[in-house]
């Protein structure tokens, strides 16, 4: 009978130990979500926080596990192709992509890279959206950046959103651009982004547009479903696919 016991108390034990292997293995780094942020010349990163704020929520939310930091990064470093998901902001025009940039961006895009993009302006005519347009077609000349219809699975990846938000609503939806059945760009003229901004005290910073904390409370809702379309595409699941994106970005800069 002690033979038993031990024997079980064994299995117990080692039952114990393979689930910790698991847990480790679960929230190692290559499993962890890291929030790319294209770093450029010019305003690149209005609110410093507020990525992190927007993390932690989903990370309450969600089943997703965020990285500890935020990783700033041009298109030129090697890690981009180890970031499944790069935001890009900006409120100005920027200097034109050089021929090596709009390649590897391009060679990101198509090989399971995501890029979602806002314009953080807040104003209707700015000069950054302009060149969003002009610089995604070189880099997806083949495909075209078009409104995406209220079917399309960013409105329904984890909630169910019927209305866009942004600290200021400038168009009442977001756009996108394909490649491959895949949207593989997201662009936003609201700076949604922008509702998480706080200040010292927690306090939000900016006032959301003419639809206030309701506004907020959508821009939020679409922020997280763009994160988890990014990592699931079509699939309304958690972010199973991260690591075979990660595996497809891996082999994509391996292509000169």
């Amino acid at each position: 009978m002690t033979r038993r016991l031990s024997f079980f108390a064994a299995l117990a034990l080692a039952a114990c130990a393979f689930c910790a292997s698991l847990r480790a293995q679960e929230s190692g780094p290559g499993d962890r979500f890291v929030w790319g942020q294209w770093k450029h010349d010019k305003e690149w990163n209005p609110y410093p926080q507020a990525a992190r704020e927007a993390l932690s929520d989903m990370e309450k939310t969600t089943s997703l596990i965020p990285a500890d930091e935020v990783r700033a990064l041009g298109l030129e470093d090697p890690k981009l192709f180890e970031t499944p998901f790069l935001y890009l902001s900006g409120k100005d025009r920027l200097p034109p992509l050089t021929p090596k940039e709009i390649g590897l961006l391009r060679n990101y895009l198509t090989s399971g890279g995501f890029l979602f993009i806002e314009d953080a302006s807040g104003q209707a005519l700015s000069s950054f959206d302009p060149w969003v347009r002009s610089q995604l077609r070189y880099v997806l000349p083949e495909a075209s950046v078009e409104v995406l219809p209220s079917t399309h699975a960013v409105f329904r990846a984890y909630y169910l959103i019927h209305s866009i938000g942004g600290r200021r609503v400038i168009r009442p939806h977001i756009e996108g651009a394909d490649f491959g059945g895949r949207t593989c760009v997201i662009y936003s003229r609201n700076d949604i982004l922008g509702t998480w901004a706080k200040d010292a005290l927690g306090n939000f910073m900016h006032h959301c547009v003419p639809g206030g904390e309701e506004q907020r409370r959508f821009a939020h809702q679409l922020l997280v479903n763009v994160v988890m379309y990014a990592l699931t595409g079509s699939y309304k699941l958690d972010a199973v696919h991260q690591p075979f994106l990660l595996q497809k970005l891996r082999q994509a800069s391996q292509i000169p």
